[in-house]
């Protein structure tokens, strides 16, 4: 479980696109009133309505009470979405590069990453 290994300060949730947080925070809000969410991350639940009709998105900090309190069965369907969408971003950032160097570059650092964590 992610909370047990106090990860929740660790994920680089300020690269989350608006669109990811805006869906964590429709999956939480299928098991808990907009009432109780709001309790739980420590905002109004004007703030929650905001979110749910997209006029504002959960700051950073709210994204890592989010992964703070989430239940198991939550996490792995949270954490994809984290997962799928910085992959995403990633792959926005090279389709953008125009210059042939910068997208080596890119590949290049991608490739010493998964060497450095073991892939």
């Amino acid at each position: 479980m992610v909370n047990e290994n106090n990860i929740e300060n660790k994920l680089p949730v300020h690269w989350l696109s608006k669109d990811a947080r805006y869906k964590i925070i429709d999956i939480m809000l299928s098991t808990r009133s907009i009432r109780q969410l709001a309790e739980e991350l420590g905002v109004s639940s004007t703030a929650i309505r905001k979110y749910i009709s997209r006029k504002t998105h959960p700051s950073d900090e709210t994204m890592y009470r989010v992964i703070k309190i989430m239940a198991p069965y939550e996490e792995e369907r949270l954490i994809t979405i984290m997962i799928d969408d910085i992959v995403e971003a990633v792959k926005r950032l090279y389709t953008s590069l125009e210059k042939e160097e910068y997208r080596k570059y890119l590949l290049t650092k991608l490739k010493e990453v998964l060497k450095e964590i073991g892939e």
